[in-house]
C-alpha cells in the first residue's frame, strides 16, 4: 500500500485570500507545473481510448509535454494573450491540455458541451468571439457548421483544430482553415517558438456560459484568483492523498468539474480516470478503484434506489440489510456524527458489515474514502444511507458566479459536519442572509443567499446590466437562492425565483419535494408548481414500466401505449395517491405544498426537446408550456 501523503499543507485559516501569496501559484498553469515538478513520473490521467479497449495511462510529465506543445501551437497559429478559446469536446486528455495551454500565455478558454444544439454553439460564439475552437469530432463541426454559417468574419479567424479518427465532412467557410489535433500537437512540438508564461492571477481564466433556464446564457468571468481561492481553500483538508485515483465523469465544461474533478485533483496529485461510458458507472469503478468520488445527486439517487431494490429482492436479503441497519444506526448514534462514516465495531457490525455493506462499497471499487455531492439538493434520507453504507458523503454548494464553491461540509474536521445543510462557508468567503429579498412571515429567518470573497466572478461578459443586478456596491455577489444560517451552517431553502405563493397567501418552495420525489423509484423527473393557485399540481415524467406494474397490482387496466398511458386520469389519480402515501405525505410536508393534481409526461425531458438546460436543470417555463391545456383544465 503506497504511503498517504497530501500534497500540500493546509491553508492557514488566518491568511489573507486577496491575492496569492508565498509559494501559492498565479495561474492555473502555474499551478500544473508545480505538480508536474512534484510528481512528473506518476500518473495524472487515464483513459479507454475506444470501447473495449484497455485504459491508457499518461504521466504528469508526458502531459506537461502536451500543455507545452498545444500552447506554441496555439500561439503559432496567432492565438495572443487575452484571446479566448473555444472548446468544444468531452472530458479528455485534450481538452485538459487545451484548458491549460491557452492558461500558458494567458488566453481563456470557453467550454461547451457536445450535446448542446448548435444554435447554442453559435450564440456562445458570436459572444465570446474565440481566435480559435476546438471540437470534438466531424459530427460536431458538420452541426455548426449547419447552424453557424457561412460569413467568416462569425467563425474563429484562427481556424478550428478537429479532434476524432475522422476528417472533416462539411467544412466551414472558405479561408477557415480546419487542422487535426494531431497535426496541431506536432507543429507545437516543432516550433522553435518560446512559450512566455503569463503571470497575472487576476487575468481571466476561463468564460463559462450559464445554462439559464430562460433567455440566452450569460458568460461567466473568472479569474486564475478565483478558481486558485477556490483549490487552496480545500487543500489539504480533505483525505486526499498523493497518486489517489479518481473516477471523473462530471463535464469539465461546468464550474463543478473542472474546477474539483480536474483543477484540484492535478494540484494533489491525483490520478484521474475518465470514466467512458456513464451507463456502465458502476462497471468502471470496479475498475478504477477510486478513493475520491465527486458527483450530482442524480447519481446517489440511483444508487440509493437500486441498492434498496436489491436489498428488498428476498426475504433473505431483507433481513440481512435491516440487521445491517440496524447495527450502522446503532454505531453512528453512538459516535454522534453525520456525513462522516464510522468504522463498524462489535462482532455483529463486522458480520453485517462485510455481509451487506462491505459489497455495496465494492460497486464503487471498494477503495472509496470520501465522496462530494453538488450541483443540486441532496436528500438527507440518501446522504445517511450513504454514511450507512460506510462511505464519507459531503454535500457543498456553489454557482458558476462562485468559481463555484462557497461552502461545503467535511473540511471543517471529523464530526462538524450537519445534514440538512451544506456546511459552513469556505476560508475566505461570506455569507449573509438577505431577509428584505423574501416576505414569508412564516419563515422571517430565511431571504437572499449574498456571498463576498475572492471567489466571486468579475461579472457577466458583455452584459453589464446584467452583472449590476446581482454584483452589489461592495462587490458581494447575489446568489437568487434562498437559505438560512445557523450556527454558521447555510441550509438552501430554494430559489427566490422559483418560490410561488398560492392563492392563500402561502408561500411554496418547490425544490425539496421535488428532490424527495426523485427518490421514489416511479418518479424519474418532475416539477411542482401551483403560484397562484388554491392547490400545488405536479407534473412527472414517470417510470413508464413501474408505474404499468403499480396499476396491475391495483386492478386498474392501463392502456398499451405510453402516451395514452400517461393521459388516462385514472392511472394519473392512482399515481398520485400512491406518491402521497410514500413520498409526499404529511407531516414531513405541509397540507398546503401537497399536490392535488398530477400531470404526466410520457417524454423523457432531455436538452434535445429543449427541456432542460446543458447542465441537466428542467426549464420550468417550457415544461409548463408543453402542458399548458392540461394546467388550465385543473
Amino acid at each position: 500500500m503506497q504511503d498517504q501523503v497530501m500534497a500540500w499543507p493546509k491553508q492557514s485559516d488566518t491568511r489573507q485570500w486577496e491575492k496569492p501569496e508565498g509559494d501559492d501559484p498565479r495561474t492555473l498553469y502555474q499551478m500544473m507545473k508545480t505538480s508536474v515538478e512534484r510528481f512528473g513520473a506518476t500518473n495524472a490521467f487515464g483513459y479507454i481510448p475506444a470501447p473495449g479497449a484497455s485504459r491508457v495511462h499518461v504521466t504528469y510529465n508526458e502531459f506537461a509535454d502536451l500543455v507545452d506543445a498545444a500552447a506554441v501551437a496555439l500561439m503559432d497559429r496567432g492565438v495572443a494573450a487575452g484571446d479566448r478559446i473555444a472548446i468544444i469536446l468531452d472530458n479528455s486528455v485534450e481538452w485538459g491540455a487545451l484548458s491549460y495551454a491557452g492558461n500558458a500565455f494567458g488566453a481563456a478558454y470557453t467550454a461547451m458541451y457536445t450535446h448542446q444544439h448548435g444554435s447554442e454553439w453559435s450564440y456562445i460564439l458570436n459572444d465570446s468571439t474565440p481566435s480559435i475552437v476546438a471540437i470534438a469530432n466531424s459530427e460536431c463541426l458538420d452541426k455548426l457548421v449547419d447552424n453557424h454559417g457561412d460569413d467568416a468574419s462569425n467563425w474563429p479567424k484562427n481556424g478550428v483544430i478537429l479532434l476524432g479518427d475522422e476528417p472533416a465532412n462539411k467544412l466551414p467557410p472558405e479561408g477557415i482553415e480546419v487542422v487535426s489535433w494531431s497535426d496541431f500537437i506536432a507543429a507545437g512540438r516543432a516550433s522553435e517558438t518560446e512559450l512566455v508564461v503569463a503571470d497575472d492571477p487576476f487575468a481571466l481564466n476561463t468564460l463559462i456560459y450559464t445554462s439559464g433556464t430562460t433567455g440566452n446564457p450569460k458568460g461567466v468571468m473568472l479569474t486564475n484568483w478565483n478558481t486558485l481561492s477556490n483549490i487552496l481553500c480545500v487543500q489539504a483538508v480533505f483525505p486526499i492523498y498523493i497518486g489517489d485515483k479518481t473516477a471523473a465523469f462530471l463535464p469539465w465544461a461546468h464550474s463543478f468539474g473542472a474546477t474539483f474533478d480536474l483543477n484540484w485533483m492535478i494540484r494533489s496529485g491525483v490520478h484521474i480516470n475518465l470514466v467512458s461510458d456513464i451507463t456502465k458507472l458502476a462497471d468502471e469503478m470496479m475498475e478504477i478503484k477510486p478513493a475520491v468520488l465527486i458527483a450530482v445527486p442524480r447519481v446517489w439517487n440511483k444508487f440509493y434506489d437500486r441498492v434498496n431494490a436489491q436489498l428488498a429482492s428476498s426475504g433473505v436479503k431483507r433481513f440481512m440489510a435491516k440487521q445491517a441497519r440496524k447495527h450502522a444506526r446503532k454505531r453512528i448514534d453512538k459516535a454522534n456524527v453525520q456525513c462522516d462514516a464510522v468504522a463498524p465495531s462489535g462482532m455483529l457490525d463486522k458480520l453485517f458489515d462485510k455481509l451487506v455493506w462491505a459489497k455495496v462499497r465494492a460497486r464503487f471499487g471498494g477503495n472509496l474514502r470520501f465522496a462530494i455531492s453538488g450541483s443540486a439538493a441532496l436528500s438527507p434520507d440518501v446522504a445517511d444511507f450513504i454514511q450507512m453504507v460506510g462511505i464519507s458523503c459531503f454535500e457543498g454548494y456553489g454557482l458558476t458566479e462562485t468559481s463555484p464553491l462557497v461552502s461545503a461540509n467535511g473540511w471543517m474536521g471529523y464530526g462538524k459536519s450537519r445534514l440538512n445543510t451544506v456546511g459552513m462557508p469556505a476560508n475566505g468567503v461570506t455569507v449573509t442572509i438577505d431577509t428584505s429579498a423574501w416576505d414569508d412571515p412564516d419563515r422571517p429567518d430565511e431571504g437572499e443567499i449574498v456571498v463576498a470573497g475572492p471567489n466571486i466572478m468579475q461579472g457577466y461578459w458583455n452584459l453589464p446590466e446584467k452583472t449590476a443586478e446581482v454584483i452589489t456596491e461592495d462587490g458581494s455577489f447575489r446568489t437568487g437562492d434562498l437559505g438560512k444560517l445557523v450556527d454558521g451552517y447555510i441550509s438552501i431553502t430554494g430559489r427566490v425565483k422559483s418560490q410561488f405563493k398560492l392563492e392563500n397567501g402561502k408561500y411554496v418552495a418547490p425544490a425539496p419535494l421535488e428532490e424527495n420525489l426523485k427518490l421514489s423509484p416511479l418518479v424519474e423527473q418532475a416539477v411542482l408548481d401551483g403560484g397562484n393557485r388554491k392547490k400545488t399540481f405536479l407534473i412527472v415524467h414517470p417510470n413508464i414500466a413501474g408505474v404499468r406494474e403499480l396499476m396491475a397490482a391495483k386492478g386498474i387496466s392501463a392502456p398499451g401505449d405510453n402516451e395514452e398511458l400517461c393521459n388516462n386520469k385514472e392511472v394519473a389519480t392512482a399515481l398520485l395517491a400512491h406518491l402521497k402515501e410514500t413520498a409526499i405525505s404529511a407531516p414531513a410536508w405541509k397540507g398546503y405544498e401537497i399536490p392535488d393534481a398530477l400531470i404526466l409526461d410520457h417524454v423523457e425531458w432531455t436538452t434535445d426537446n429543449d427541456l432542460l438546460t446543458p447542465s441537466m436543470k428542467v426549464k420550468l417555463r417550457n415544461i409548463l408550456n408543453r402542458h399548458s391545456d392540461a394546467i388550465s383544465e385543473l
